[in-house]
């Protein structure tokens, strides 16, 4: 059975995905003044607004699993979330890639 922790984590993951694929769309268009790019880029703003929401909304699970907020999120930094980041990779120190 999967796990709702688990759930999250890769919902927000998924989000993330979406949000990046999106803005490399936006950014690698070859007329980047035509509308498709126009609307792609109010879409972002969209799907950045829900996964702002979605951190807010989950900012527990996801900050003790060492999970920050998308690069580009509106969200302020919050303390609390920075300690359980900081107490996450203390306790789960990243592996050095071979």
């Amino acid at each position: 059975m999967i796990s709702f922790e688990y759930r999250i984590l890769s919902e927000f993951k998924i989000k993330k995905a979406k949000i990046d694929t999106l803005s490399n769309f936006i950014l690698g268009h070859t007329d980047p003044k035509g509308s498709e790019v126009k609307e792609a880029s109010e879409f972002l703003d969209v799907m950045i607004d829900e996964i702002d929401k979605f951190y807010v909304s989950h900012s527990e699970i996801l900050s003790n699993n060492g999970k920050k907020p998308h690069h580009s999120s509106r969200l302020p930094e919050t303390k609390q979330w920075n300690k359980n980041i900081e107490i996450f990779y203390e306790k789960n120190p990243r592996r050095p890639r071979k």
